[in-house]
């Protein structure tokens, strides 16, 4: 009876110590790191915008050629403003920390799982940065159809969030190690 009792003590104490143990393995901060194939596409698109932000002071009037100006500043000025600084997760909440903005995403709306050993940097690019400050936007493989990426060095090692019922997730690339 005794012994029984002892036992399953020791169970209820091993679970408590797992389930601990679980909830602080998820606990992660992650500050995005840029390759340096990134670094140079951003820095030939920056001196691309100064170049444009040059040309819109010096155009008179509203021609044409100032509206192709406005839209290619505009399509260079987002990504910058849009650019990850790092990823949190607190085991019930991942926050995904941008320049000027924050996004979190919460496990009772999103499904949020870790994925490793596919290579997504490969996919097909249908709408938006290839490495303009990072790789952001939609991208397709075939295996995996459309998806939307979020990454800023090419590291096998994602985040997966989707929405509970959606069909298109979000993958993040991080370095598990460096978390």
């Amino acid at each position: 009876m005794w012994r029984e009792a002892l036992l399953h003590a020791l169970q209820k104490h091993k679970n408590a110590k797992q389930e601990h143990n679980i909830a602080s393995n998820r606990a992660m901060h992650y500050t995005f790191r840029y390759s340096t194939f990134v670094k140079v596409i951003t820095f030939i698109g920056l001196w691309a915008l100064a170049l444009i932000l040059y040309l819109l002071l010096t155009v008179d009037g509203l021609s044409s050629f100032a509206f192709v100006l406005w839209a290619g500043a505009l399509g260079l000025i987002y990504p910058p403003l849009s650019m990850p600084r790092s990823i949190e997760d607190d085991g019930e909440t991942v926050v995904l920390r941008r320049l000027l903005w924050s996004k979190r995403y919460s496990r009772t709306t999103y499904d949020i799982s870790e994925v490793s050993g596919i290579n997504l940097m490969n996919g097909l690019r249908v709408f938006g940065s290839e490495a303009y400050f990072g790789y952001s936007g939609y991208f397709y493989k075939t295996k995996i159809g459309l998806f939307k990426l979020l990454a800023t060095e090419d590291t096998g090692h994602y985040l997966r969030i989707q929405r509970k019922g959606s069909k298109r997730p979000l993958y993040i690339a991080y370095r598990p190690t460096q978390s």
